[in-house]
C-alpha cells in the first residue's frame, strides 16, 4: 500500500497522542483512587486521620475546579460514595469533625 501524501511526517504525532491520553488516562485513575482511600480513612476510628482525610478531600475538590460553572470531577467521583459518607456522619459522635 502506497503511504498517504496528505499525511507528514512518520506518524509520530499519533503515537504522541496516544501517549498522552494514556498519561491523562492514568492520572485520573491515581486521583481516583486517591480519593477512594480518603473515604476510606474518613470511617477510620481515629479522629486524626479523619480530620487529614477531610481537609485532604476538601483540598482536592477546591484545587481541581478550573471554572466556576463545571462540577468538580472529585465530586463527580464522590457521588457513588455519597450513601456511605452521609451514613457515617449520622453515626458520628458530637465532635469538632462532625
Amino acid at each position: 500500500m502506497a503511504p498517504d501524501p496528505n499525511r507528514s511526517g512518520t506518524g509520530a504525532s499519533s503515537s504522541g497522542t496516544a501517549k498522552i491520553d494514556s498519561i491523562t488516562k492514568n492520572k485520573v485513575q491515581i486521583e481516583d483512587m486517591q480519593l477512594e482511600l480518603y473515604v476510606e480513612r474518613v470511617q477510620d476510628s481515629n479522629p486524626e486521620l479523619q480530620k487529614v482525610a477531610l481537609e485532604s478531600m476538601r483540598l482536592e475538590i477546591r484545587t481541581s475546579t478550573s471554572s466556576m460553572t463545571s462540577v468538580p470531577k472529585p465530586l463527580k467521583f464522590l457521588r457513588p460514595h455519597y450513601g456511605t459518607l452521609k451514613a457515617f456522619y449520622e453515626t458520628m459522635a458530637e465532635s469538632d469533625l462532625k
